[in-house]
């Protein structure tokens, strides 16, 4: 029969977690590669008329909903900060 320490069992027992762990680690890593996000640089846009979201340039100004048609103008939404003079 085979005779083997507590130590080499251990030690054993041990690498293959390791190994295991790497495994797991190299998959997930190919797997993030392979599904690779990129963010679109559009902006979203909500038809008036029929409620479609799309987006759209961000450059742009107006636009036309894909679904419906409808003529849309785009408005900035950009928040100003109120400084407190004192």
């Amino acid at each position: 029969m085979f005779q083997a320490s507590y130590a080499t069992v251990f030690f054993i027992y041990l690498l293959l977690w390791i190994v295991y762990l790497i495994i797991l680690w190299v998959r997930e890593s190919w797997r993030n590669d392979i599904r690779n996000w990129s963010l679109s640089e559009g902006k979203l846009c909500i038809c008036n008329e029929c409620r479609y979201a799309f987006l759209v340039n961000p450059r742009e100004n107006t636009t036309i909903c894909p679904k419906c048609g409808q003529f849309i103008l785009i408005k900035n939404h950009k928040t100003k900060k109120n400084y407190h003079q004192g």
